[in-house]
């Protein structure tokens, strides 16, 4: 029996919680309590729905760095117990300085999940937590650069049949511009955010290799917040962050597969896609495909094993179609492995 791996990035899942890692208490008047409770209930059909063995929760509520009173892992936990899935567990990596954390939520009875962080203490392949000097623009000076939200890495090891594999769970640097510059400061913001993104990949492709090397499965996924085919600076630097990931086309052997495909331009943006975004510019939303799952080549899968469950184009996802609208503003990713 297949193994359903999903990514999902869910909207300010931290609102849902008190200061005590417990659910909110709705109050019936209240109009934000409103829309968090239509969130909840929409997850709630969303996860019965999508049935994944294991999750990859990009956004995840927040863990507190100074007090400690907050917990990922806690509410998490809660939010399982209050939907019915008393058989889910939950761990984290490497805690963010600010707020949304990554955090991988698995079903107990099929697989055993241990946090496994990787590197070698080297400056080419740091841990995570650490910095890495890397040149991306070119001058012969290395710049200095550092995970906001570190990923998170994880050994799974499926039960019934001991076949085990290792998974990063990523949200990388968005391309975002989110306060008002003039047109100067935002070509600078910009190229800089590309920079910082493709800085994260080449990252997080170093520990791909070192585990390929050790005759790994790898998988990787999470939102990537790029392509392939999502903007002009693609074009201008020669690749996306996503391909970025997969690997060298002079090494197919260690290329991740993408079994999504590339994505096509449309009447809505960019399809398949998972989440959707208004243009700076023109003011429309647009469909984009930033949240990825990418195997290595020793994985069993096949394209018609993965699933994006926008309503618009799957038919399996259109009868929840509220639900995953209220739920968030990116749609689950799966993939049935093995």
């Amino acid at each position: 029996m297949a193994t359903r791996i999903c990514s999902y990035n869910v909207e300010w899942f931290d609102h849902l919680f008190d200061k005590d890692n417990n659910l909110i208490t709705f109050e019936p008047q209240n109009k934000k309590h409103k829309e968090l409770k239509k969130q909840l209930e929409g997850l709630k059909k969303v996860f019965e729905t999508v049935k994944a063995d294991l999750y990859g929760i990009v956004e995840a509520p927040n863990t507190s760095t100074t007090t400690g009173n907050q917990s990922t892992v806690e509410k998490l936990k809660n939010f399982f117990l209050h939907i019915g899935l008393n058989n889910y567990e939950v761990i984290t990596g490497f805690i963010s300085p600010g707020k949304q954390e990554l955090a991988l939520i698995y079903n107990k009875d099929k697989l055993e999940v241990k946090y496994k962080p990787g590197g070698t203490n080297t400056k080419k392949n740091p841990p995570f937590d650490g910095v890495l000097e890397y040149d991306t623009d070119d001058d012969k000076i290395k710049e200095i650069y550092k995970f906001y939200r570190p990923p998170l890495e994880a050994e799974i090891t499926i039960k019934q049949t001991n076949e085990k594999f290792y998974l990063i769970l990523v949200h990388a640097k968005s391309k975002g511009i989110f306060t008002s510059v003039d047109m100067v400061k935002w070509e600078k913001e910009n190229l800089r955010n590309r920079r910082k993104l493709f800085a994260e990949c080449t990252w997080i492709r170093r520990r791909v290799d070192e585990w390929l090397d050790k005759n790994r499965k790898v998988v990787v996924m999470g939102d990537i917040n790029d392509g392939p085919g999502m903007d002009f600076y693609e074009a201008r630097f020669g690749r996306s962050a996503v391909e970025t990931i997969m690997g060298d086309i002079f090494e197919p052997e260690k290329m991740l597969k993408n079994y999504v495909g590339r994505p096509k331009w449309g009447q809505y943006g960019w399809e398949p896609s998972s989440t959707r975004f208004t243009d700076r510019f023109t003011e429309t939303p647009v469909n984009a495909l930033i949240d990825h799952i990418m195997l290595s080549q020793d994985i069993p899968c096949s394209s018609d094993k993965i699933k994006i469950w926008n309503p618009y184009i799957l038919d399996e996802a259109k009868p929840i179609k509220f639900d995953l609208i209220a739920a968030s503003d990116h749609f689950p990713v799966t993939a049935d492995i093995f």
